[in-house]
């Protein structure tokens, strides 16, 4: 008899991966019957939507050697994300490899050997339809959310040479701030090269471009704001 997979994974950093994990087991053992000795745990704690996760390809891998018997995840969006990838994940898993899945949140329950029915087909495009709009809507918020940070004058990524960002978000700049300052100074005023100005300054010499191009966020918009 092959192993029950149980595959677990969070989103984000304040989720609770163990109490997922916990679940599935204990819904493997008194639900499906599955001796706890053949049940192998995978995890996952990352973000975003693709599937390119440690976890998520060591289950698919046992799926394909052959050696499992059933996958047990919480819902349908731990198989995928989109409507096409989730088909055919679920395929693969249930009718190329016979192996049954459960996913217990969604109340989908196929057995080891058995095919999709009709009703499963269904079942499945609803669900699958349903986790495609999730991750639109999660994507869409995301990025009015960062339109938002940056028309309130929050700096969105990683901040520029000679800048921290606060708890706000907001730029500060730091002890770098007056070395930009003296490569924007070299470059633009004394006509100095890339590398000259890098030495001079004592900033990257590969950042001395980035700095220039971003003159007017030294020397306006935060010219009144250089540490002491």
């Amino acid at each position: 008899m092959g192993e029950t997979v149980i595959y677990a994974r969070v989103s984000t950093a304040d989720q609770d991966l163990s109490n997922q994990q916990e679940n599935l087991h204990e819904y493997a053992v008194t639900r499906l019957d599955v001796d706890a000795d053949d049940i192998t745990v995978l995890r996952d704690k990352s973000t975003g939507t693709n599937t390119d996760r440690s976890g998520y390809r060591e289950m698919m891998e046992l799926v394909r050697s052959g050696d499992v018997d059933r996958v047990v995840v919480r819902e349908v969006t731990r198989i995928g994300r989109n409507f096409r990838d989730i088909h055919e994940i679920v395929h693969e898993i249930v009718e190329d490899h016979n192996v049954g899945l459960s996913i217990v949140n969604d109340n989908l329950e196929i057995e080891p050997g058995d095919d999709l029915n009709m009703r499963d087909k269904m079942f499945l495009s609803m669900l699958a339809w349903g986790a495609e709009l999730e991750a639109k809507k999660i994507k869409q918020n995301t990025i009015e959310g960062l339109r938002a940070a940056e028309e309130a004058g929050k700096w969105v990524g990683h901040p520029p040479y000679g800048f921290t960002t606060d708890d706000d978000g907001y730029l500060q700049p730091n002890e770098n701030f007056g070395n930009a300052l003296d490569a924007i100074e070299a470059v633009e005023e004394l006509g100095w090269s890339d590398r000259k100005a890098a030495r001079h300054s004592g900033v990257p010499r590969r950042t001395v471009p980035n700095v220039v191009d971003r003159k007017d966020l030294y020397l306006t918009e935060h010219a009144d704001e250089k540490p002491d």
